[in-house]
């Protein structure tokens, strides 16, 4: 893939935080006031709005550092494009169980933007010319937390919720760092 100028590279890391921001919102105002619904986090559960707008804010500020971090790194250069599809592939994800099963996959949610896309975006660089064996980390890592997240979704698995939230944070961190490929 060609290299991406500069501008884009930031636009394209701004995109990706704006997303992540309001799947926060989205998030947070499920774990702290138990409905997704602007009416009940404003004008009935009020008091709990400074835990939703800081947790907002957390992941905001740390994407805006993140993304200045990675725009100026050259190791991430050859590998951003790779890198940045494989990040809206996994916030997509996120994002559509989010909307479907707030209760069952909100805290996991909060876990993954509070950092675990950082980490995978940070070791995506090593190792970048093994590109065969990266491919099959990006994309058997995707299908097994696309399988992950369709497992909050039916009923007799959910009593191992536990086991596979850890699969689904390790499934982000091997999603990102086999996106993070030269070809």
């Amino acid at each position: 893939m060609k290299k991406l100028e500069q501008s884009h590279k930031v636009l394209l890391l701004l995109a990706s935080v704006i997303v992540k921001t309001f799947l926060m919102a989205i998030v947070s105002s499920y774990v702290f006031c138990g409905s997704t619904n602007p009416n009940v986090l404003f004008f009935h559960c009020f008091e709990n709005v400074p835990f939703v707008g800081g947790s907002i804010a957390a992941v905001a500020i740390v994407g805006i550092l993140f993304g200045y971090y990675v725009s100026k790194l050259r190791s991430f250069d050859s590998i951003f494009p790779n890198l940045m599809m494989g990040d809206f592939l996994v916030t997509a994800m996120y994002f559509a169980a989010s909307f479907s099963a707030s209760a069952a996959i909100a805290s996991k949610v909060m876990i993954w933007l509070y950092g675990i896309w950082i980490l995978g975006m940070l070791l995506a660089p090593f190792d970048k010319h093994r590109t065969v064996l990266k491919k099959v980390t990006e994309y058997g890592a995707m299908v097994a937390l696309g399988t992950l997240l369709t497992a909050h979704f039916i009923p007799f698995l959910q009593e191992y919720e536990s086991s596979y939230t850890v699969g689904m944070i390790v499934t982000s961190i091997l999603s990102m760092f086999g996106a993070g490929r030269d070809r």
